[in-house]
């Protein structure tokens, strides 16, 4: 039998509130740990020690010190970014990062251009690291979805609604992710408002304080929200298909994305998609989810919460966008990355 790969998944970001918080990449990263463990071809660490090692792979998912310290004293170690963040992600997550991006973008290539690989998410963050002068070797491996965790249950959806007073009549529109600028919190707020007949339930918290892009607005919103408008805050990872059941349609407003999470989690439970039309998602969703405009976005919605046969069609659509990226096939290509930087495949 072959001596298994071992591997050393990090998310250690510089940003103490970003290690508390999470995000996607960290679900990412996790998702890729449970993957690799069932595997009988990887002996995988989740932010291992280094007297663990010595590691055949380093594989980071987050930023900071922690890298260099690793780095130094793995020389054989082949290392692999996956490159959840690029310049374009600071835009709206932070104040004032239009100011500062070129600057983060050379922070970036401080790590990016010291691995063997850098894994881009989505076919135009390959695009986006080449412009961004990233020169080590970049491979497209997208991100995952665990079937097994996020999956249509009628149970919780009359669960969930029962808790929160919502009829099972009632037209509810979800969305996940942090509460900033970025995400489009903002415009969630404004369609609820324009909306009062539906239910709009976002999930998530405000990540970095008043230095969270969109902060004063947010906060605005926040201290006199629409009535229809739930905000439960941030929910544990393990949670988060409860709510995904008690929605009709999930409505991203997000102005940039790499490949998001919570659009896959959303997938697997089979709501209908409603997002931003933005270039990211083209290449990797089309057909299967409604892109939306300022300016027509409350058209889409009205349109597709009084057409159950429009949801239905939408929602066959998204399970069709869980399978093909189910986390089994992305861990597969990136065993298969592995294998190769060790010349063994």
């Amino acid at each position: 039998m072959n001596k298994k790969i071992k591997v050393n998944l990090l998310f250690k970001p510089g940003i103490p509130s970003a290690r508390k918080k999470g995000g996607g990449d960290q679900t990412a990263c996790k998702m890729l740990y449970e993957a690799l463990k069932k595997r009988n071809d990887v002996e995988v660490y989740y932010n291992g020690t280094l007297k663990e090692g010595p590691y055949d792979i380093l594989h980071f998912h987050s930023l900071g010190d922690v890298f260099f310290k690793y780095a130094k004293q793995s020389s054989d170690s082949k290392i692999v970014f996956t490159a959840h963040v690029i310049a374009d992600t600071m835009l709206g997550s932070a104040i004032l990062a239009e100011r500062w991006k070129s600057l983060f973008a050379q922070y970036l290539l401080l790590f990016y251009n010291q691995a063997d690989a850098v894994i881009a998410v989505s076919p135009l963050e390959v695009e986006k690291l080449k412009e961004m002068g990233v020169k080590s070797e970049i491979i497209f491996i997208p991100n995952g979805i665990d079937l097994s965790l996020f999956k249509k249950d009628e149970k919780l959806r009359k669960e969930m609604r029962k808790a929160f007073s919502i009829s099972d009549n009632e037209i509810v529109l979800l969305s996940v992710g942090h509460i900033i600028k970025r995400k489009g919190f903002d415009t969630f707020a404004k369609v609820a408002e324009a909306l009062p007949q539906y239910k709009f339930v976002w999930v998530g918290g405000i990540p970095f304080s008043f230095f969270s892009g969109g902060y004063g607005e947010i906060k605005k919103i926040l201290k006199d929200p629409p009535p229809n408008l739930i905000l439960p805050g941030p929910i544990p990872h393990e949670e988060l298909n409860k709510f995904y059941n008690m929605a009709d349609i999930f409505f991203f407003p997000s102005r940039q994305e790499n490949f998001s999470i919570a659009v896959l989690e959303a997938s697997a439970v089979g709501l209908p998609l409603l997002l931003r039309d933005i270039e990211e998602y083209k290449a990797p969703l089309s057909p299967h989810y409604i892109p939306w405009n300022e300016n027509d976005v409350i058209q889409k919605i009205i349109q597709l919460a009084e057409d159950k046969s429009l949801r239905e069609e939408y929602s066959k659509r998204a399970t069709e966008i869980a399978k093909t990226y189910n986390i089994e096939k992305t861990t597969e290509a990136t065993v298969n990355l592995y294998k190769k930087l060790l010349g063994i495949l």
